[in-house]
Formats: structure tokens, sequence, C-alpha cells
């Protein structure tokens, strides 16, 4: 039960999503709404009606009417037609407009949510759940709203002219009727397990497909392929499984459906030619009655298919609507000001943090000042808080205790942009767009000229290597950087940053990716840029932090360490141990 009013609310909420989108084209929405049934109306049951009496009147030799009720006919096929290309043509505009609405807008609210979201989620089950969601607007749209008004119409129309003839005759067809609506409402709740087994295993194969082209550089060095591709394959069987017995379930559907439709056909002769046996009702009516239910019927079935097609659609759409519907772990406040950095100073006051409802703190009460202009190095062993400090000052989560302050400003209480705005970060891995080098160099700051490009590149030691590739800074670079090495994608992160020119420099294992002649050069250029801006470093090589103003150390998500290289040195505590046991330039961990 829980489970069902889950799925009712979760249906609502696409509903209104759509609509949000909707009501922005009201009024293309309102002439397919009125043109597409009108249309349906006149071509089902105004239409029948006159060739009903057409017939009708042949069989008396009434020319008069015959001619009169053709005329009719045809201005009723021509107005049909004329409504349904309007309906239609409208419908497609409409259709097209609130596609790329909701588009832009799943797009956007992705792109907004936080970064653990992103962490909890793969990537190609979410590309599957953005598609389904966009998709299936148009099936809800056309096959519920436009084609099920039409029926229902011409369903109301036609059964006031048979109940004008024969009350009897218009419940005999209502019962059929009803008989159509149970059948189809039996077959849609007996082939939800399916739907729902074909949309999860669907997601699950694009999933598993995207993580592997991803990780394709891990697959084959590891010789993977058979694994993986063993992997795939038992998905695609199952899926396979599920999708015949699906299928077998719609194909003996299909037959019964047609065994139905006869014997109310039956039904409906039967009565009709009792009816006009006994005088109660004419040739018309009969002729009317059987053609309606034989156009009508058939429709009901396929209005099956939509209800089926439309709960399908909502059942596709709904881990989308989820997503869409679930606040943000990290947003901003509805007042956030834009942070202006004057003095970049840094200051963690009794900072706590702890991932979800865990009780155990990453970050324990910490308290940390760090002067506008000071260069500082943190250190400590695998989990011992550094990325995680890095991430608070970039708000990819908030403190759960305490305040982080720049330039006195509480990072919780401006907008995340500016925030973001006022910081350079190179990531531990460097991550780059399916672009070209230019674009992601001037990521950071897209007005930049190509002299401004090429002097960041130099400073970054990537210059050199770029003007060796045939098409320079307009090189694409592959996805995720494929097609660079890693100390060369490192350059490129790090030029991103030089470029960016923002007043607080942050850099994660910078240049643990570079050898030894690279980095020297780094070194020196990453003095230059941090030269009067407040700069975090985290490595785990020690040389590139001990020439650093101070450096941290960090323990249990605490500072237990707080100096300058010689001074923690001489303390011969946990920096010194790190210091004389490093193996190789790196923290033994």
């Amino acid at each position: 039960m829980t489970k069902r009013k889950t799925s009712k609310a979760t249906a609502a909420a696409t509903l209104r999503l759509y609509w949000q989108q909707v009501k922005k084209h009201k009024a293309s929405f309102i002439v397919a709404i009125i043109c597409v049934p009108l249309s349906s109306l006149a071509i089902n049951a105004l239409l029948s009606y006159f060739f009903s009496q057409t017939i009708a009147q042949l069989l008396t030799d009434n020319q008069t009417a015959v001619w009169q009720n053709l005329t009719l006919a045809a201005i009723t096929g021509f107005l049909g037609f004329a409504l349904n290309l309007i309906g239609f043509s409208t419908l497609v505009y409409h259709e097209a407009k609130i596609t790329k609405l909701l588009r832009n807008n799943v797009f956007e609210t992705l792109i907004n949510k936080d970064l653990q979201f992103f962490v909890n989620e793969k990537i190609g089950s979410l590309t599957s759940k953005y598609i389904d969601f966009v998709r299936s607007h148009v099936v809800v749209q056309d096959l519920l709203i436009i084609r099920t008004l039409g029926l229902v119409l011409s369903l109301s129309v036609g059964l006031t002219i048979i109940a004008l003839q024969s009350l009897l005759l218009a419940g005999v067809l209502i019962a059929l009727l009803i008989a159509i609506v149970l059948e189809v409402r039996w077959s849609i709740r007996h082939r939800e397990e399916y739907r729902t087994a074909r949309r999860e295993l669907r997601s699950e194969i694009h999933a598993t497909v995207a993580d592997n082209l991803t990780n394709s550089l891990v697959v084959k060095t590891f010789s993977g392929e058979k694994r993986e591709i063993r992997k795939v394959h038992q998905l695609t069987g199952r899926f396979e499984t599920v999708y015949r017995r699906d299928i077998g379930f719609i194909a003996r559907e299909g037959s019964f459906r047609i065994l139905l439709l006869v014997i109310m056909q039956l039904v409906a002769i039967a009565t009709s030619a009792w009816l006009a046996t006994t005088g109660q009702i004419d040739v018309a009516t009969v002729i009317f009655s059987l053609t309606y239910l034989q156009l009508v019927g058939s429709q009901l079935f396929m209005v099956g298919e939509l209800l089926n097609g439309y709960e399908e659609a909502l059942l596709e759409a709904s881990p989308m609507t989820e997503i869409l519907v679930q606040a943000s772990l990290v947003t901003d406040d509805d007042n956030a000001a834009r942070m202006t950095v004057k003095k970049p100073v840094i200051e963690f006051k009794k900072v706590s943090f702890s991932y979800g409802d865990s009780a155990e703190k990453v970050i324990d009460s910490l308290n940390l000042n760090i002067p506008a202009g000071q260069k500082v190095g943190l250190v400590g062993h695998s989990g011992a808080g550094k990325t995680t400090l890095t991430h608070l000052l970039l708000r990819f989560s908030d403190v759960t205790g305490g305040q982080l302050l720049i330039d006195g400003q509480d990072v919780r209480h401006v907008t995340q942009q500016s925030l973001r705005g006022a910081i350079a970060y190179v990531p531990q891995e460097p991550l780059l767009f399916h672009r070209s080098l230019r674009e992601n160099i001037a990521y950071g700051k897209p007005e930049a000229s190509i002299d401004e490009i090429k002097e960041a590149a130099r400073k970054a030691n990537a210059l050199e290597f770029i003007d060796k590739l045939p098409h320079g800074l307009e090189t694409l670079v592959g996805e995720r950087g494929i097609k660079l090495s890693g100390g060369q994608r490192q350059r490129i992160a790090i030029a991103r940053a030089i470029l960016k020119d923002a007043p607080i420099l942050v850099l994660d294992e910078a240049t643990s990716a570079l050898d030894s002649e690279s980095e020297q050069l780094i070194q020196a250029a990453l003095k230059t840029l941090m030269s009067g801006r407040t700069s975090i470093v985290i490595a785990h090589r020690l040389s590139t932090i001990s020439q650093l103003d101070r450096i941290i150390v960090l323990d249990g998500g605490k500072v237990v360490e707080d100096g300058s290289h010689q001074e923690l040195l001489s303390q011969k505590g946990i920096y010194a141990r790190l210091w004389s046991h490093q193996s190789g330039g790196f923290i033994e961990e």
C-alpha cells in the first residue's frame, strides 16, 4: 500500500513538473486540446451518424434526404480534416517547445546539484533517466491528454445520439464499453511488474556500458574485456527474459481482445436486431450503433495501449522526478549575498563535519586562521581530513558545526558561484572536458584572449607540448582528457587555475603526477602565482610544501602540529617522522 501511494505521489509530482513548462506555452496547448478532440468527434461520431442516415434514406428512396446527409457528411469530413491538421501541427510545435524547456530545466537542476549527489549516482544511469524523463512528456501529453480527450468526446456524443433513440441499446453499449475498460485496467496492473523490471534493467545496462567505456584504460590494462562482456551479456540476457515475458503477455492479451470484440459485436447486433424487429428503433440507429461500436470499441482497446503507455511513461519518468524534487544538501540562502574578497583571510572557527547522520566526525572542532597572502601546506595520512577541508572551503559540503569564514564572510551566507569564483582549484585528479585545449584552459575565464591563454600555459609548463601538437590550442583532448598523459592533464589543470587569477588558490596534490623536471618548472611558476595570494597546498610529496610559509599537520580531523618546515622538524613529532620515513619523496601510507 505504501509503495502504491508513493508511486501515485511521484506520478503527481511528474505531472506538476510537466505542467510548469506546458503553461509557458498555454496558447498552443489550448489550440491543440480543442482542435484534435473536435476532429476526432467529427470523424468518429458525426461522420458515422450522417453515413448511417444516408444509408437509411437510400432504403426509403428519399433522394433529397440522401443528398442532404451526404452534403453534411462531406462538410463534417472536411471540417474534421482541417481541425486535425491545425491541431496536430500546433501540437508538434508545442511539443518541440516543451521538450526544449524540459531538457534545459532538467540539465540546469542536475548541474546545480551538490557534489555529493554525483558521488552517489552512476553517470550512465543518470543520462538514461534524463532521456526517459524528457521523452515521457510527449507520451503523456500526446497519447493521453490529446487522444483520450477526443475519444471521450466521441463516446459522449455517440452514446447521447443512441440514447435518444433507445435507452436500452445505449445501456447495452455502455456495459460492453465498461467491459473493455475493465479488461484494459486488468492488463495494465498485470504488466506493471514487467514494465518496472524492463526500466530498471535498461538503466543498469546503460550505466554498466557507460562505466566500462569511461574506464576503458583500466579494463584493457587488467585484461578485463571478457569479464566485462560477460557482465553485460548477463544483464542483456535478463532483459531479454523479461522482455519476452512482457511481449508474450501482450500477444495473449491481443488475441483475447479480438475475441472480446467479436463477442461484443454479436451482442450488439442481436440487441439491435431485436429492437429493430420490434419497432423500437429504426434502421439508421441500427447502422449507426454497429458502426459506432466497431469504431469506438477498437479505439477503446487502443486507449488501453495509451493508458499502458501513459503509466509506463510516468514510471520511466519517476526516477528523474525523485531527483528533481529532492532538495540539494548545499543551497544558497534566499538572501545570499555575492562574496567580495578584499583580504583573502580564511578562518575555521570550531569547524566540525560528518557525513550524513554519521556520529563519526571527519573534522572535529577544528580552529585554524590563515592570514591573507600566506602559503599553507596541509599534511597528514590518508583520511586525516585534508581534502575534506578544501571541500568545505569550496562549499561542496556544509560544515555541521562551527563557522568557516573568508574575509569575515560566512561561506554559507554567500552565493556558491561568487564563493567559488574567488578560489582557483586544482583537484587531485585533473578533470578535462572533451573540448579543445584552449577551451579547457579558459574555462575559468571564458573571455580570455589567446595571449592570456598562452601565457597561462607557459607558466604551467604546458606551452611547449601544446606547440608540438598538430592543432595546437585547438587540439581536442578526448573524454576526460584521455588523449593527454597524466602530467599533461595536470599542467592544463594548473594553467586553468593560473588564468583564473583568483585571490585564493587551492592545490590538491597538484604536482603528484609530474616528473621531476616538470615539477621543478611548475614549482617555480606556482611560487610566482602564490605571491600575494592565500594559498593552500595538499601534497604527499613533502618536498613540494617544505618551502611554504606554514605547514599544518592533520590527524583524525584535528590540527596536531602547526609551524614552518624547520619548526616542525625540531618538534620531532608526526611531521618529523613523515619526513624521515618518506620513500621516494612520498609519505608512506
